[in-house]
């Protein structure tokens, strides 16, 4: 059962932020664009949130309800990206104009993001659930510490976006080289289960890579907002 604040809903859809009277004062505007921002990341932490559940309970209805959450992100990313085209650079102020370029590129990240998760919900559905397959207890336990530690980081990334926290960037980039020290474990880990021929291990070895390379690539993309 996904926690509440990961049910899918259609009701996330539609941007609520971007309020077109505010484009007059600018600051007032990115301060817009910026909690429009979070809102898009909130839907992405949906997604992750439920890619973890689709990952352990094989729900395959979960699953596409999410592929269609990335829609979402999509449009929201297009949202945010216009309205931020029509504030007017020339009146914003130094600190302004960063913001502006840090909310474009939060939202590109996001919107980069959503695309990989549906990539591997798909992978999921493919490789595992169709073929009635399962990863190996040690291969399920390493996925569940990488997807927690994203869960945090995507927390930690959208904390350090509002806020522009030193302290809690500094974390963001030490936990960059945390996870790929583990991704470079795990995968070392997943190879010698194989070579002992484990089976759930062999059969689901190509999922298991590949899915600790998304979440790695994912975990890069929250990183960059430090």
């Amino acid at each position: 059962i996904l926690p509440p604040e990961a049910t899918v809903s259609g009701t996330d859809t539609r941007p609520r932020h971007l309020d077109p009277s505010a484009l007059a004062t600018p600051s007032l505007a990115i301060s817009c664009a910026a909690r429009e921002a979070l809102h898009q990341a909130d839907v992405v932490e949906t997604m992750l949130q439920g890619m973890h559940t689709v990952l352990r309970n094989d729900d395959v209805k979960l699953s596409q309800d999410l592929r269609h959450l990335d829609d979402t992100v999509d449009h929201l990313y297009s949202a945010i990206k216009y309205y931020l085209t029509k504030i007017s650079r020339a009146e914003l102020d130094e600190a302004e104009g960063r913001r502006w370029a840090d909310i474009m590129s939060f939202t590109i990240n996001m919107e980069q993001i959503g695309d990989i998760i549906e990539r591997v919900l798909l992978d999921i559905e493919d490789k595992k659930i169709k073929k009635n397959r399962q990863f190996s207890v040690a291969g399920m336990d390493e996925i569940n510490e990488l997807h927690a530690r994203l869960i945090d980081n995507l927390r930690l990334a959208m904390s350090v976006f509002l806020n522009g926290n030193v302290r809690d960037a500094q974390k963001l980039l030490e936990e960059k080289m945390r996870f790929r020290d583990l991704e470079h474990a795990y995968s070392a880990s997943h190879l010698a289960r194989l070579s002992d021929n484990t089976v759930q291990s062999i059969e689901t070895s190509s999922l298991h890579i590949d899915l600790i390379s998304e979440l790695k690539r994912i975990n890069s993309l929250l990183c960059s907002v430090a």
